[in-house]
C-alpha cells in the first residue's frame, strides 16, 4: 500500500508551491515596474531607493528559482515512484530523498521570502519617518541591516 501511494506525497505539496510561485511571481513584478519607474528618474534619491529594490527583487528571484526547482523535484520524486510501482528496481528511497529535497528548496524559498518581507518593512517605516520629517529622500544611505524593522 505504501509504494501504491508512494507517487502522490510529491504531487499533494505542488498546489502550495503553485500558489506561492503564483503571489511571489507577482510581488516580483510589482518591484521591477517600480524598479524602472526609478530608472526614469534622475535624482540622487531615486538611485539610492533602487538599491533597497534591487535588493527586493534578488531576494524575489532567489525565491522563485527555489520554488520551481522545488516544482522539478517533487514531479521527479513522483515519477520515480509510479515507476516503483512498476518496476522494483527502482527504489523507494530516492522518492523520499527527491520530496525531502523539493521541500528544503520550499523553507529556503520561505526563509528569502520573509527576508523580503522584512526589507519591505524597513521601506515603509523608511518613507514614513521621512514624510514626518518632510523630506522627499531616503533617511540612510546604505541598505537596511537585517536586525532592522
Amino acid at each position: 500500500m505504501l509504494n501504491e501511494a508512494l507517487w502522490l506525497m510529491p504531487l499533494i505539496l505542488l498546489p502550495g508551491v503553485a500558489l506561492l510561485i503564483g503571489s511571489t511571481s507577482s510581488r516580483y513584478y510589482a518591484v521591477h515596474d517600480e524598479i524602472h519607474r526609478l530608472m526614469r528618474e534622475t535624482k540622487r534619491d531615486s538611485v539610492e531607493w533602487m538599491a533597497h529594490e534591487l535588493d527586493r527583487a534578488r531576494r524575489f528571484r532567489n525565491a522563485l528559482v527555489s520554488l520551481y526547482m522545488s516544482v522539478a523535484l517533487f514531479s521527479l520524486g513522483s515519477l520515480l515512484g509510479g515507476l516503483t510501482h512498476r518496476w522494483p528496481l527502482i527504489s523507494t528511497a530516492n522518492v523520499a530523498v527527491l520530496t525531502v529535497a523539493g521541500v528544503t528548496c520550499v523553507v529556503y524559498a520561505s526563509l528569502e521570502l520573509i527576508r523580503e518581507s522584512r526589507r519591505s518593512l524597513y521601506i515603509i517605516h523608511t518613507h514614513y519617518r521621512q514624510k514626518e520629517r518632510g523630506l522627499s529622500g531616503p533617511a540612510d544611505s546604505g541598505p537596511a541591516q537585517e536586525g532592522e524593522p
